[in-house]
């Protein structure tokens, strides 16, 4: 059995930024509250990547997601400037392609040091959330693509409503995953 001090206390941020995000999601509705939503969100986004660097010391695959989430980033900046056509559509499906591989090496390879120190019911969560993860990200891209084609457009907006549903259900099972990750590695 490995030592995770730093990995259970990662995710501790991790979780906490998860449930931070959710919340100024919601706020982000309600007009008045918006731009203090937005700036939450930047706080809570910033927290959860202290948290995925610190997990970053103990495993392996969450040192891998804290640099892809760096260069996520990035691509989300030029994203800002080029939001329109096939470019602005190619940046977005980068960027969700980005996002799943994060999703990807948090949950695998803290599924995977779960089971090493025989947590394997929370590490059964991981790789269901990944899994749930998967579908959701392959639908979006294909939706993104759709969105360009006239007339699709239309059906690519309600498949994108549902889809939206589905993500906020899986973003509540990531941070359960998150929580019952650190609870596990004693942080």
């Amino acid at each position: 059995m490995g030592n995770y001090q730093n990995a259970g206390a990662g995710l501790k941020k991790m979780f906490i930024a998860s449930v931070g995000a959710i919340i100024c999601t919601v706020l982000m509705i309600i007009p008045i509250v918006n731009i203090l939503a937005a700036i939450g969100a930047i706080v809570f986004g910033i927290i959860s990547m202290v948290g995925l660097y610190g997990a970053g010391k103990d495993i392996a695959g969450c040192k891998t997601a804290f640099t892809i989430t760096i260069v996520n980033l990035v691509v989300s900046v030029l994203g800002a400037f080029l939001k329109i056509g096939v470019l602005g559509t190619i940046i977005t499906i980068v960027g969700e392609v980005l996002s799943l591989l994060v999703v990807y090496y948090v949950c695998t390879s803290v599924s995977e040091a779960l089971t090493g120190i025989g947590a394997a019911e929370a590490a059964q969560k991981g790789l269901t959330v990944w899994k749930m993860n998967l579908v959701c990200y392959i639908i979006m891209i294909v939706v993104e693509v759709l969105a360009l084609i006239p007339f699709i457009n239309i059906i690519a907006a309600v498949v994108r409503v549902i889809t939206a549903i589905v993500q906020i259900v899986a973003s509540i099972l990531y941070m359960i995953f998150l929580n019952k990750s650190y609870q596990a590695f004693g942080a």
